[in-house]
């Protein structure tokens, strides 16, 4: 055995056991537990990318970041319970009710028993007194889930994982066609496919990011090719995961011109609206945008800038402003998403994931509630850019999970202030310590 397979064996049992270790052994109560096995992982992470001890075979490589996916397919999601709404969605879609009109608490105050729900997975829902906020590609997949399994809960939770599983296959396949595509190194892929926040907050704890990020690289990667109407299709199946990718499209105006870009939101549009017409009405809309609403106007959690105004706030106003303030640091992000798509140049493809990663930075800078999952496409846009911030933040938002510790759940905020003043010095120095730094263009057989 060469050196560079005994270092490649190593890193692999390493971080096999850090993973299984965290993903089976460990409670997001234990938040020392998680913190240390974290950092451990993500130490293991940096060397491998800095060693490069994976670069010169990228099918090894892939190989491997599957090897820690497929470890976890046997857990239960253990930093997040947001699973068990994906089963109660599922079991209502299969049922055939529509999901975005079932209020959980209403339902079950109403006396409305039904064999197939149990009371067990109404108690362990995060989400009694709202609606559902997830679209419609994830309700298809929960949905799918719940028919096959009905309310067994390990099944739908290793079918949803599986259906993870491929979007992350196909993410890492794209990332290295994509980086050939653009003349970059596809061994900065490996910044996605080994970096413990996706591995974990993905495969592990179930997020559909992976199907936005999946679809939305999709997209680009089919308008580089210049099929635009699929690109229009796979940005429709983004959107349909997450609606997150929406705030992308003032990018696409200055690539695409005025004509192009009508036309490809046309697509989008009337793609979007399929998506969503076997639940629509007036009532589910409104209660999807009610539960939308939430996230501007009553949750809170690692959120930066948000948390400066609301301390500004009870100076002045002696109460949480969030109502006013939520929706006014949205709008302050629209406008600054904006001013990013108008000024960017346009210097080819690759530019796009420079705009994305500016766009959903400055949106999770302004947002009320920031959880760990919520950072892993900025992850996938890095592999394309000369920026490392979002994988310093990657990196230092595990410091949330000290929320967690004890009921009732309670922030740090000093822990929070060192999450985003380390951020906020890696960006700084970036943008203006690091001037010279390149972009990462090279020869695309590593």
């Amino acid at each position: 055995m060469t050196k560079q397979r005994a270092l490649q064996a190593a890193f692999v049992i390493f971080s096999l056991a850090g993973y299984i270790w965290l993903g089976y052994l460990t409670v997001r109560t234990s938040f020392i537990q998680v913190l240390l096995l974290y950092a451990f992982l993500f130490a293991l992470y940096l060397l491998i990318v800095l060693s490069r001890v994976f670069s010169n075979n990228w099918k090894i490589a892939i190989g491997a970041a599957l090897i820690f996916r497929i470890s976890l397919l046997l857990m239960t999601p253990n930093l997040s319970d947001d699973y068990f709404r994906f089963i109660w969605d599922g079991l209502f879609l299969a049922h055939s009710y529509n999901p975005y009109l079932v209020l959980p608490s209403a339902f079950m105050q109403s006396g409305q028993a039904v064999q197939w729900m149990d009371p067990a997975l109404y108690a362990h829902l995060n989400s009694q007194n709202y609606y559902t906020v997830y679209p419609p590609v994830c309700q298809f997949i929960f949905g799918l889930s719940a028919k096959i399994w009905g309310g067994n809960l390990l099944a739908n939770i290793i079918t949803l994982r599986i259906f993870i599983l491929a979007a992350e296959v196909g993410t890492l396949t794209l990332l290295g066609k994509t980086a050939k595509l653009l003349d970059l190194r596809t061994s900065s892929a490996l910044l996605y496919a080994f970096n413990p926040l996706v591995i974990m907050e993905l495969t592990g704890n179930l997020h559909p990011e992976a199907f936005m990020i999946f679809f939305l690289l999709l997209s680009v990667y089919l308008l580089i090719r210049e099929r635009q109407i699929y690109s229009a299709l796979s940005f429709a199946l983004a959107a349909g995961s997450k609606l997150i990718p929406l705030i992308f499209l003032p990018l696409l105006i200055k690539r695409l011109g005025l004509r192009k870009s009508l036309v490809y939101f046309a697509v989008l549009g009337a793609a979007v609206l399929l998506l969503f017409a076997p639940f629509l009405n007036f009532q589910s809309a409104s209660n999807f945008l009610a539960g939308l609403s939430l996230y501007f106007n009553v949750f809170e959690f690692n959120a930066g800038l948000y948390y400066i105004v609301r301390w500004v706030g009870y100076i002045i106003k002696g109460y949480d402003t969030i109502a006013v303030m939520g929706i006014a640091l949205s709008f302050i992000s629209l406008l600054a998403i904006i001013a990013v798509a108008w000024r960017q140049k346009v210097a080819g493809w690759q530019s796009i994931f420079t705009g994305m990663l500016f766009c959903l930075t400055i949106y999770l800078l302004c947002a009320t509630i920031v959880h760990p999952w919520y950072l892993t496409p900025l992850v996938m846009f890095s592999v394309f850019t000369r920026y490392r911030f979002a994988i310093v933040w990657s990196a230092l938002v595990v410091l949330s999970y000290s929320a967690y510790q004890a009921l009732p759940y309670s922030e740090d905020l000093w822990l929070v202030a060192i999450e985003y003043v380390g951020l906020a010095a890696w960006i700084v120095w970036e943008l203006w310590f690091k001037k010279d730094l390149k972009a990462p263009v090279c020869t695309a057989r590593t």
